[in-house]
């Protein structure tokens, strides 16, 4: 059957299916619909462009080594190598290869033992650190033989070396020890770091005015 004017009928289907234009009520509800979202969307936009991640900014703390602390005579792993440290003591006067170094401080000379663990490692890194965190670096007056890279380690292998710091008198009371692989960049690197046992003032007046010198040892090769 076909309607006024030749066109097709329009079927059941197509009648359901046929909706009015929205109405002046309708088309406010749906403008204000689309507002709520857009204020949605701009809320979690400023959410995720503010976050930051804890401490994002401190590039220092982010990247910080990864220290294993440990006390005298205990092995403290610093990932390519275990150290032990095995003892300490301090000069004024430092005898060197025959020759003789004095210092306005106070020498400490720590005895340490390292063993390599999975491959062929050094001590690039080695630093004394008083309690208010400042760094005093292994003495380059003279070629260290333990330290400063100057010694390869192979793994299994534990050797014991002499390495000597120049710090000033009044923080050699309360020092630990921190030793990494690389030379320059510790990063997210593992470190050791043991604790001298502590010393009285007196003791470090002692070694401090002693005349006799005190031998730095060649590294051996240790049962």
């Amino acid at each position: 059957m076909t309607a006024a004017g030749g066109g097709a009928a329009p079927s059941g289907e197509e009648i359901r299916s046929h909706r009015a234009p929205p109405g002046r009520v309708e088309r406010v509800g749906k403008r204000a619909r689309v507002g709520m979202l857009l204020v949605a969307a701009l809320a979690v936009g400023g959410v995720v462009a503010n976050w930051r991640p804890i401490d994002g900014d401190r590039a220092d703390i982010r990247e910080r080594p990864y220290i294993a602390a440990g006390q005298i005579n205990e092995p403290v792993s610093a990932r390519t190598f275990e150290a032990r440290l095995v003892g300490v003591r301090g000069a004024k006067l430092l005898n060197v290869r025959s020759k003789r170094y004095e210092t306005g401080g106070v020498w400490i000379v720590v005895r340490v033992r390292v063993t390599a663990t999975t491959e062929d490692t050094v001590i690039g890194y080695s630093a004394l650190i008083d309690d208010k965190e400042r760094e005093f670096l292994v003495s380059n007056r003279f070629t260290q033989l333990f330290a400063g890279g100057s010694r390869t380690f192979q793994p299994g292998i534990p050797v014991e070396g002499d390495i000597a710091f120049e710090v000033p008198r009044d923080v050699a009371t309360s020092l630990r020890l921190r030793l990494a692989t690389p030379i320059v960049d510790q990063r997210m690197e593992g470190m050791a770091e043991i604790k001298l046992p502590s010393v009285d003032t007196a003791t470090v007046d002692a070694w401090a005015t002693q005349e006799e010198p005190a031998a730095m040892e060649s590294p051996k090769v240790v049962p």
